[in-house]
């Protein structure tokens, strides 16, 4: 058989005329042949057959049985009436041959039972067509850029600021490819489509005026009353057909896609409350939304104002267990929120949401949140460090100007302009989890393994009003206070119990508070020469690290370190000297100059002064103090005064 050619099949008096087509993408995978086409029953023969002219023939009822014009099998059930009808063909003769074979076949998703394809009348949207502007003026809709709802989305589709990237290209290519819209469905309830059909004449009323004024009864009403109202009350009054005159209506079964009342929230929600507008921040949801609600809302936000409904678009994955499977209580490897909940508190809950990647499916497992627990436990044990020395601290009238801070506090400082501003850029980009690992990184790193390490001396030791603790103070003020609000969004109830413990905190809330400003001043060269300082400290720690090990040193107070370096860095130490010994935490350090870098460790000189454990060959000169060293003497000295 050729494509084109004419065939007559069946006997004589009954024979049945019809010319072979085939469609083209299946002859290049099948070749040629005979197959059995039925337009009314499946989406790719209703395609064939529109495109050759064929009847949409469709003898299945809603209940999925013949009608009555299906000669020996009407009233009987589709798939039952199989095997009565292959009798019936082998009773005639009209069987050439019969088998069972197994073949893939769509079965329902929720209910597991065989689907039955029918071609039936339902509403649509065109993704093509534009209405004209007599029609525009006539719904009353504002005036916006009339252009199809297609190249209107695909337009749209640019502005928007997707997260991920990969969503834009998603979304793109769903529209590009996707067919009109089928608004309607058959359900007992749902949103009404407001239409009305004559009696007389069956002509469909679907005017904009009419439409209008279902929905001013709706407001009141809400959309029940299309159920509990006659058509008659539901129409103004004495309307008439304007085809044919007649009075007498009934009204449409279908209801709305539920989409498509997802969709229309963009003007029901964002133009009725008056905190909100036109188009929104952001829409959230997971990866089957672009067919959905994504799709819906682009598409009622172009028909009510030729725009996007939205400025970004978030796009999350799956919650899965920790090997990656998809969660269920059969299997026994689901984690309850509420269960986390109550086990470790909403925080914790929180702070993994923003810890893991939400655009890929997302691990939970308790492995999992055990180390999001030992995350929080630091995030919070940092704001205590820092309220607890803070006491009787008044940054009004105790601060210290920027410019006088000790060297190392004006470096933390400049640690936390870097994180305000790589924090907010990630809030900005809803980009949670970059935000998340540089808190966390400047939590355990930048402010726990060095500069708390380092400064906890000073602030014990130091007398509570002098220079050197004020400025220890200043920085730690100025790093609690702008933690809290970078923490906010995260961790709601850690960082605002950590906020209202602020001393002489005037603000309520951190809730209330605005995220900390980013300095313009650069610190290039103060960054650069601590983390090279720091460099030579992590090398130094690990000799002391060894020479605990061999018994050599105890504590790190015990220790002195002497330390042989190139000239350049000896002449790069000589303005650090005097504080090598916090920066290293021993007792004493020396510095040598020579080719080869190298560290010893020895024992410290000196007593140990009891009162802040360092080694010094002056304790026990004063005799006011004779336990202490000249440090403790000249703190205890000030402390006396007050």
């Amino acid at each position: 058989l050729m494509n084109g050619d004419h065939v007559t099949l069946g006997e004589a008096d009954a024979e049945t005329e019809l010319d072979v087509r085939f469609e083209n993408k299946s002859a290049k995978k099948s070749g040629t042949g005979c197959v059995h086409t039925a337009p009314g029953h499946g989406a790719d023969d209703f395609a064939i057959g529109k495109r050759y002219g064929l009847e949409v023939y469709c003898p299945v009822d809603n209940g999925g049985k013949f009608t009555s014009e299906v000669e020996h099998f009407a009233g009987e059930f589709i798939f039952k009436a199989n095997a009565k009808i292959v009798g019936f063909l082998q009773e005639s003769g009209a069987l050439l041959f019969s088998e069972n074979y197994n073949h893939r076949y769509p079965h329902c998703w929720r209910c597991k039972n065989p689907v039955i394809f029918r071609a039936t009348p339902q509403w649509f949207i065109s993704m093509d067509d534009v209405m004209s502007s007599a029609e525009n003026q006539e719904t009353g809709a504002q005036k916006t850029d009339v252009s199809p709802l297609r190249s209107g989305a695909l337009r749209e589709i640019e502005t928007v600021n997707w997260h991920p990237n990969w969503g834009e290209g998603r979304m793109t290519n769903m529209i590009k490819n996707r067919p009109d819209w089928c608004v309607s469905r058959q359900r007992s309830w749902g949103v009404p489509i407001p239409v009305f059909y004559c009696r007389a004449c069956d002509e469909a009323v679907a005017d904009s005026k009419i439409v209008n004024h279902v929905a001013d009864i709706f407001q009141q009403e809400t959309a029940d009353a299309w159920y509990n109202r006659e058509a008659k009350d539901l129409l103004p009054e004495n309307f008439k057909c304007p085809k044919c005159g007649g009075a007498d209506f009934t009204k449409e079964t279908d209801i709305l896609d539920v989409w498509f009342d997802s969709g229309s929230s963009c003007v029901a929600v964002l133009e009725t409350r008056g905190n909100l507008q036109f188009p929104a921040d952001v829409y959230l949801e997971g990866g089957d939304q672009f067919r959905g609600w994504f799709n819906s809302s682009l598409m009622c936000g172009l028909a009510a104002h030729g725009k996007s409904p939205y400025k970004n678009l978030i796009t999350h994955g799956w919650v899965v267990d920790g090997e990656g499977r998809q969660m269920h209580k059969s299997t026994g490897n689901a984690v309850s929120p509420n269960d986390v909940v109550n086990k470790s508190g909403a925080e914790v809950l929180r702070l993994w949401a923003a810890a893991v990647d939400y655009t890929e499916d997302m691990r939970c497992s308790d492995e999992i949140l055990s180390r999001i627990v030992d995350a929080y436990r630091k995030f919070r044990n940092t704001l205590r460090y820092a309220l607890g020395n803070l006491d009787r601290f008044n940054p009004e009238t105790d601060s210290v100007a920027q410019a006088e801070l000790l060297e190392i506090d004006r470096w933390a400082l400049a640690n936390l302009n870097e994180v305000v501003e790589k924090v907010l850029r990630a809030y900005e980009n809803y980009d949670f989890q970059v935000a998340y690992q540089t808190l966390y990184n400047f939590v355990t790193v930048t402010l726990s393994a060095r500069y708390f390490d380092i400064i906890k001396d000073r602030l014990y030791i130091y007398a509570p009003t002098s220079f050197e603790r004020r400025s220890a103070q200043t920085a730690l003020y100025e790093i609690a206070d702008k933690l809290c609000r970078l923490f906010a969004p995260i961790l709601v109830f850690t960082s605002d119990e950590a906020f209202e413990n602020l001393p002489h905190q005037k603000l309520q809330s951190v809730h209330l508070a605005e995220f900390p400003a980013v300095s313009e001043e650069k610190n290039e060269r103060l960054l650069a020469d601590w983390e090279r300082i720091f460099s030579i400290r992590d090398e130094v720690l690990k000799y002391l690290e060894e020479a605990r090990n061999a018994k050599v040193i105890g504590s790190s107070l015990e220790a002195k370190v002497i330390l042989t370096i190139d000239a350049d860095t000896t002449f790069f130490l000589l303005d650090y000297f005097d504080n090598l010994r916090y920066v290293f935490i021993v007792s004493q350090v020396e510095v040598h100059e020579g080719e080869k870098f190298a560290v010893e460790i020895r024992k410290a000189d000196g007593a140990k002064c009891e009162r802040c454990w360092n080694y010094s060959p002056r304790v026990g000169e004063s005799e006011t103090y004779p336990s202490v060293c000249e440090r403790c003497v000249n703190a205890l000295s000030e402390i006396e005064k007050i």
